[in-house]
């Protein structure tokens, strides 16, 4: 057997085992994150939809709270499974995340987004903030851009709560959605701890 064939055994062993090593893992993550979105929604019904084979579920509640009617729920994956685009995925800085958006029953004052780290792509799109300023929690230094001053201060609450305000990337008051959204790298903080903060803060 030369050379060349012996290089394509071994990367096709290499390509076979990180597959399933990588699914396995992608459907530990999703188990998991699954369980701690109900344990914290405690949902009246739920569905689940899968997206780009492993890489990724789409949740939606049906919620009985006093304050909040439904939330859905999108956890992104990193291709652990691809032998091939894991390495490109990691390159572009990619990492596992979790989006939120969760629906309350009263109307949105306005705009607001509360960022723990730099700021997203997605806010240069929108129309300019009235306001831009910073709020430091538990050491961690927040920046907000808001027009509503309420929406603002309800977000900040709700990353008071958390145990770490590190936990979580962005959180918004999303007016065209009616919904508020928060996204998070999953294993930088607890799901549960950021939705029970959702529903406990008034």
């Amino acid at each position: 057997m030369n050379r060349g064939v012996m290089v394509l055994l071994l990367l096709g062993l290499v390509a076979s085992l990180q597959y399933w090593r990588g699914r396995r893992l992608n459907l530990t993550l999703i188990r998991e994150l699954s369980r701690q979105m109900e344990e914290a929604l405690r949902p009246k019904e739920k569905n689940y939809t899968w997206i780009g084979g492993y890489v990724g579920v789409v949740a939606e509640y049906t919620l009985e709270d006093e304050n909040y009617s439904k939330a859905k729920a999108t956890i992104s994956l990193l291709p652990h499974h691809s032998l091939l685009y894991l390495p490109i995925s990691l390159l572009l800085g990619r990492k596992d995340r979790v989006y939120f958006l969760i629906y309350p029953k009263r109307k949105l004052k306005g705009r607001a987004h509360v960022l723990s780290g730099k700021k997203p792509s997605s806010l240069k799109g929108l129309p300019r903030f009235s306001f831009v300023d910073s709020v430091t929690l538990k050491g961690v230094n927040l920046k907000r851009y808001y027009n509503s001053k309420d929406e603002a201060e309800f977000l900040t609450k709700v990353a008071s709560r958390l145990k770490d305000p590190r936990s979580f990337e962005h959180l918004a008051a999303n007016v065209e959605e009616s919904a508020y959204y928060a996204s998070m790298v999953v294993g930088r903080g607890d799901v549960t701890d950021l939705l029970k903060s959702f529903l406990t803060t008034r």
